[in-house]
C-alpha cells in the first residue's frame, strides 16, 4: 500500500545505513537521510513509499541508476529550494605545473570532455582554432588515393603543419573529426594509423559520408596540440591529463571533472515516474544523460541538463511529458524521440548551446514517432538543426506531428543543407504534420568546396526535404535565412499560408520548389500551395525559385519591395508595424482583404505549465501545497491572467540578469525552483506598456513585448509601472460598468482607446479609504481592495472621495514639515495614525486666498495650489489663514474644492 504522506530523503551528508526518513541527520548522528539514490530506490520498492527528495549538493555517480516497472509511480524531486546535481564525472586533483602554463595530473584515459569550475574546456586540436569562428581550426583534406573514402583521408598537399603532425606519429587516444564538403554530418572516430609518406590518416571505423577533396577535418586529443588557455588533452606516454587552464587557481583548488558515465538515470519499462527539479551534469559527449526505453506516462519537468552529451533520449516510450527543462552547454543534441515513441509532449523547454563537440545535432529530433507535440520551446545556438523530423525508411516514419510556437534562433551555424525546422520524408507518405506559430531567425549555412568556404549555403527556415508530404506551414515568422524561408523538396500536398518573412540577402527567397531527381517519379512535386503570406524584401529579387516545381498554386501573397509572381499577388507598403524596432506585427490594411491575420506573438517561445509543482515534504500527492496545482498562474494570475514566463523574469532582477528575455528559461526556473522558493509574478506587462506612450505605440497590447522591453532596456533606463488599471476603471462609470474589476480589459482599453480619448486616472484609492472610517478599518492601506470596493459597491452606494491629502498636510504643521507635499505619505499617515489621533482633515483654502491677495493672484484662485503654497511657503512665512476680523476655519471643508483636488469633482 502506498504511503502518500511519507517520503525518503537523500543528502550529501547522509548515510545508506540510516532510515532515510529524516531530511537531515539527527543531533546525535544516529539517523538521517540516505547518501545515494540507489539506496532510496531500494527503500521505495520495499515500503511502497513513492516519494524521494534529494537535498542540494553534488552526487558523484559511479554507475547508471535504472528504474523499472518495480518503480512505477515514484517521484524523485529536488528538496524545495535546493539544487541537487547528479554528476557522471570523476574529480581529478593533484595537478602540478610542468611549464609553459601547463598542469598535469595522473588519471586513466580521458576523452573529449573536461570541466573546470563548471565550464567546458576545449580538447586540444590541430589548426588555429578561435572561439566564435566556425571556420577556424579546420584543415582541408584530399580524398584518399583510391578516391572518396569512409575510412581514410589524405592531408592536403603543401600542408606542412599537418605533415609535421603525421611525422610525429599517432598517439594512443588521438581522434579525428571529419566533415564532407557540404558539412551535412560530422563524425568523430579514432585514428588507427597515419603514413607521412602518403599523407594518409586511417580511421578505426567508417564515417557516415565518403570524404571528397575539399572536405574538412581536425585531429584531436594529443597534448602536443595544446595552444591556448582552456585546452586539454590526454598524454598517453605518461598516463596524465594535461591542462592549460584559464585560471590555475581554480584548477588547483577545485580540480577538474572528467566525465566517465554516458547515462546517469535510465527509465527502462517504468511508468508514471516524475523527475523534477534535478540537475544532470558531467556526462560524456557520446552518451545521453537520461534515457527512457519502453517507458510511458512519465513526467520530466523543471530539470536542468548541463555539461552533458545528449540531454535525453526516448525509445519506444509514449505519453510522456517533457516540460520546462533547461538544456545548456551540451556536447551533442538536446532531446531525441525515436522508434515507436508516440503521443509525447515536449513543451516550454529552454535549449541553448548544443553541439559543443559533435555538430550534426538538433535541439529536438524525432524519428519513427506519431502524435508528438513540440510546443513553446526556446531553442538557440545550434550548429545544425533547431528541430529535426527524420524519415529515412519504413521504421522512421513520422505522422501527426505538431510543431508550434517555438522560438528558434541562430541555427545552422556550422553546417549546410538543413534548416531551423527540418523534415525528411523519404517514405513518401502523407505525414499530416502541422508547423505553425514558430519564430525563426538567423539560419546560417556553412560548407566547403575545392575553392574554400561557402557562407549562407543551403540553409532554410522550414525545410521539407525529400518527399515530405501533407505538411501545413502557417502563421510562422521567418527572418534571415541563407537560401529560402520555406523549401519544398520533392513533396506533395503541402500548404504554406499566412507566414510572415523578411528577405535580406540577394540569394534568399521566400519559397523554393524543387524536385528530387534521384528519387525518380516520386521525387516530382504536386499540389503544393503558397498563399496569403506576407513577404518584405530588401533586395528586390523575386521571392520564388522553381526547379521543375510540378503543379502548384502561388498567389494572393502580400508583398513589399518585390514584384508579384501572378496578378493575384498584392504589392503594398508598411506591411509591419515598426520593423526598424523589431516590431513585425501586421501593419498593412491590405492584409485583411486577402484574409491575412496577425501572428500570435504572445505564444511564441513559451507554453502553459501543466506538471504540478514539487510538493512540500509530507504534503503527499493529494494534500495541499504547490504539488496539487498546475503551474498555470501565480499571484498575478489571481485576476485571471495566465502565467507569463517573461513577466516572471521581469519580476526579479536576478532572473533578468540570468535569462534575459528567454521565456522558456523563465518557465523552467519557475518549475524547478521559483515555485518552491515562493516566487510569484509581480510585474504587470500591460500596465508597464500603458505607463508610457512610446511603449503603447510600439507594442500595443503585446504584453510579452512589454515584459521583454523592461527586461532588456526598461529596468536599466529606470522605467517603472505607474499605470493603475483598477484606479482607471474606478475613474469612469462606463468603464466600471463594462469591465468591473477586470484589470486586463482596463489596460487594453487604455492602450487602444483611453489614451487617445484623453482619459486619465483620477481615482485615488487611499483618499477613498481615508474618506470612510469603515473602509479604513476594513482595508487599512490596501489600494487594490479600495479600488475593488468602489467599483463593485461604493459607486452604487453613492460614496465619494472627500478626504483631501493636501488639505490634511496644510492643516497639520508637523506633517507638512515631515512630508512636504507628498500626498501619498499623507494618506498613509492618516489611515495608520491620524484618524485614531483625531487629527483635523480640512483646510480652508478659500479663506487663505482671501487673506493673501498676492497668493490669489499667483495661483489664479486654484485651491489646491493655494494649499501647496501654504505647506511650502506660507506656513514658514507666518501668513494669515483668513482675512483680518474673520474667525479662522481650518477645519472647514469646501466641498467643490476638496472634491476637485481629489479628482472627483
Amino acid at each position: 500500500m502506498t504511503d502518500t504522506q511519507q517520503a525518503f530523503f537523500v543528502a550529501t551528508n547522509g548515510n545508506d545505513s540510516w532510515s532515510g526518513r529524516l531530511a537531515a541527520p539527527n543531533a546525535d548522528g544516529t539517523d538521517g537521510p540516505f547518501a545515494t539514490l540507489e539506496r532510496a530506490q531500494s527503500a521505495m520498492r520495499a515500503t511502497g513509499i513513492r516519494d524521494t527528495y534529494v537535498r542540494g549538493g553534488t552526487y558523484a555517480m559511479a554507475r547508471t541508476v535504472t528504474l523499472t516497472g518495480a518503480d512505477n509511480g515514484v517521484r524523485i524531486m529536488a528538496y524545495p529550494g535546493e539544487t541537487p546535481v547528479f554528476s557522471g564525472g570523476e574529480r581529478v586533483g593533484g595537478f602540478t605545473a610542468i611549464g609553459g602554463g601547463l598542469y598535469a595530473a595522473p588519471t586513466s584515459t580521458t576523452g573529449l570532455d573536461l570541466f573546470i569550475g563548471g565550464v567546458r574546456q576545449k580538447v586540444a586540436q590541430t589548426g588555429d582554432w578561435n572561439a566564435g569562428d566556425a571556420k577556424s581550426g579546420w584543415s582541408v583534406l584530399e580524398a584518399a588515393a583510391g578516391g572518396a573514402s569512409k575510412t581514410s583521408l589524405r592531408v592536403g598537399a603543401g600542408d606542412g603543419a599537418m605533415a609535421a603532425v603525421l611525422a610525429a606519429g599517432v598517439q594512443p587516444g588521438m581522434m579525428v573529426q571529419t566533415f564532407d564538403t557540404e558539412r551535412l554530418s560530422d563524425n568523430i572516430v579514432g585514428v588507427a594509423s597515419a603514413d607521412a609518406g602518403s599523407r594518409t590518416v586511417n580511421f578505426t571505423q567508417s564515417v557516415k559520408y565518403a570524404l571528397r577533396s575539399g572536405g574538412t577535418y581536425r585531429l584531436l586529443n594529443d597534448d602536443a596540440f595544446i595552444r591556448d588557455a582552456g585546452e586539454f588533452a590526454w598524454q598517453a606516454e605518461t598516463g596524465r591529463l594535461v591542462v592549460k587552464p584559464q585560471d590555475p587557481g581554480t584548477l588547483l583548488s577545485q580540480g577538474a571533472v572528467v566525465p566517465r558515465l554516458g547515462t546517469l538515470l535510465s527509465l527502462n519499462g517504468a511508468s508514471r515516474v516524475t523527475l523534477q527539479g534535478l540537475t544532470f551534469a558531467d556526462t560524456t559527449w557520446d552518451g545521453s544523460a537520461l534515457t527512457l526505453t519502453n517507458a510511458s506516462g512519465n513526467s520530466i519537468a523543471g530539470n536542468r541538463f548541463v555539461d552533458a552529451g545528449t540531454a535525453m533520449t526516448l525509445t519506444g516510450s509514449s505519453g510522456n511529458v517533457i516540460e520546462a527543462n533547461r538544456l545548456e552547454h551540451l556536447g551533442a543534441g538536446g532531446i531525441k524521440v525515436a522508434y515507436g515513441s508516440n503521443g509525447n509532449r515536449i513543451s516550454a523547454n529552454s535549449i541553448d548551446g548544443i553541439g559543443e563537440v559533435l555538430k550534426d545535432v538538433a535541439g529536438i529530433q524525432l524519428y519513427g514517432t506519431s502524435g508528438t507535440l513540440v510546443s513553446g520551446n526556446d531553442i538557440r545556438n545550434s550548429p545544425r538543426y533547431g528541430i529535426s523530423i527524420k524519415n529515412w525508411d519504413g521504421a522512421t516514419v513520422n505522422t501527426d506531428t505538431v510543431v508550434e510556437y517555438n522560438r528558434i534562433y541562430n541555427t545552422m551555424t556550422e553546417t549546410a543543407d538543413g534548416g531551423a525546422i527540418e523534415m525528411l520524408g523519404r517514405s513518401n507518405v502523407d505525414t499530416r504534420t502541422t508547423i505553425r506559430g514558430n519564430d525563426i531567425r538567423n539560419v546560417g549555412g556553412l560548407a566547403t568546396d575545392g575553392s574554400g568556404w561557402l557562407d549562407r549555403y543551403k540553409s532554410f527556415g522550414i525545410y521539407l526535404d525529400d518527399m515530405a508530404n501533407g505538411v501545413a506551414v502557417r502563421d510562422n515568422f521567418i527572418q534571415n535565412t541563407g537560401w529560402a524561408s520555406v523549401f519544398i523538396h520533392g513533396g506533395d500536398s503541402n500548404s504554406v499560408t499566412n507566414n510572415f518573412a523578411t528577405l535580406s540577402n540577394p540569394r534568399e527567397r521566400f519559397i523554393r520548389l524543387e524536385w528530387v531527381p534521384s528519387a525518380g517519379n516520386i521525387g516530382l512535386l504536386a499540389n503544393n500551395s503558397v498563399t496569403g503570406n506576407v513577404i518584405s524584401s530588401a533586395t528586390g529579387v523575386d521571392y520564388w525559385e522553381f526547379w521543375t516545381p510540378g503543379s502548384y498554386t502561388v498567389t494572393n501573397n502580400l508583398l513589399q519591395g518585390v514584384r508579384g509572381l501572378t496578378g493575384g499577388d498584392t504589392v503594398s507598403s508598411g506591411l509591419f508595424a515598426n520593423p526598424a524596432a523589431g516590431d513585425f506585427r501586421l501593419g498593412s490594411g491590405a492584409a485583411a482583404g486577402l484574409g491575412i491575420h496577425d501572428l500570435d506573438w504572445a505564444r511564441m517561445g513559451s507554453a502553459p505549465l501543466t506538471v504540478p509543482g514539487i510538493p512540500s515534504p509530507g504534503a503527499g500527492g493529494g494534500g495541499s501545497g504547490s504539488g496539487t496545482t498546475p503551474a498555470t498562474g501565480t499571484s498575478a494570475a489571481s485576476s485571471g491572467q495566465a502565467f507569463s514566463p517573461l513577466a516572471y523574469i521581469a519580476s526579479y532582477s536576478d532572473l533578468s540578469a540570468a535569462f534575459g528575455a528567454n521565456a522558456a528559461a523563465g518557465a523552467a526556473h519557475y518549475a524547478a525552483m521559483g515555485r518552491a522558493e515562493g516566487r510569484t509574478v509581480t510585474f504587470d506587462p500591460l500596465a508597464y506598456v500603458a505607463s508610457y506612450g512610446d511603449l503603447a505605440n510600439a507594442f500595443g497590447t503585446n504584453g510579452d513585448a512589454g515584459a521583454a522591453h523592461y527586461i532588456t532596456m526598461g529596468r536599466a533606463e529606470g522605467r517603472a509601472v505607474s499605470f493603475d488599471p483598477l484606479a482607471y476603471v474606478a475613474s469612469y462609470g462606463d468603464l466600471a460598468a463594462a469591465f468591473g474589476t477586470d484589470r486586463t480589459s482596463a489596460e487594453i482599453h487604455y492602450i487602444t482607446m483611453g489614451r487617445a480619448e484623453g482619459r486619465r486616472v483620477s481615482f485615488d484609492p487611499l483618499a477613498y479609504l481615508a474618506s470612510y472610517g469603515d473602509l479604513a478599518a476594513a482595508f487599512g492601506t490596501d489600494r487594490t481592495s479600495a479600488e475593488i470596493h468602489y467599483i463593485t459597491n461604493g459607486r452604487a452606494e453613492g460614496r465619494t472621495v472627500t478626504f483631501n491629502p493636501t488639505a490634511y498636510l496644510a492643516a497639520n504643521s508637523d506633517l507638512a514639515a515631515a512630508f512636504g507635499t507628498d500626498t501619498t505619505r499623507a494618506e498613509l499617515h492618516y489611515l495608520t495614525h491620524g484618524r485614531t489621533e483625531g487629527r483635523t482633515t480640512g483646510f480652508n483654502a478659500s479663506a487663505y486666498l482671501a487673506a493673501n491677495a498676492d497668493v490669489a493672484a499667483a495661483t489664479g484662485g486654484d485651491l489646491t495650489a493655494a494649499m501647496r503654497h501654504y505647506i511650502v511657503f506660507g506656513r514658514q512665512e507666518g501668513r494669515a489663514l483668513s482675512p483680518a476680523g474673520s474667525a479662522p476655519r481650518a477645519a472647514m471643508l469646501p466641498d467643490s474644492g476638496m472634491l476637485a483636488a481629489a479628482g472627483m469633482g
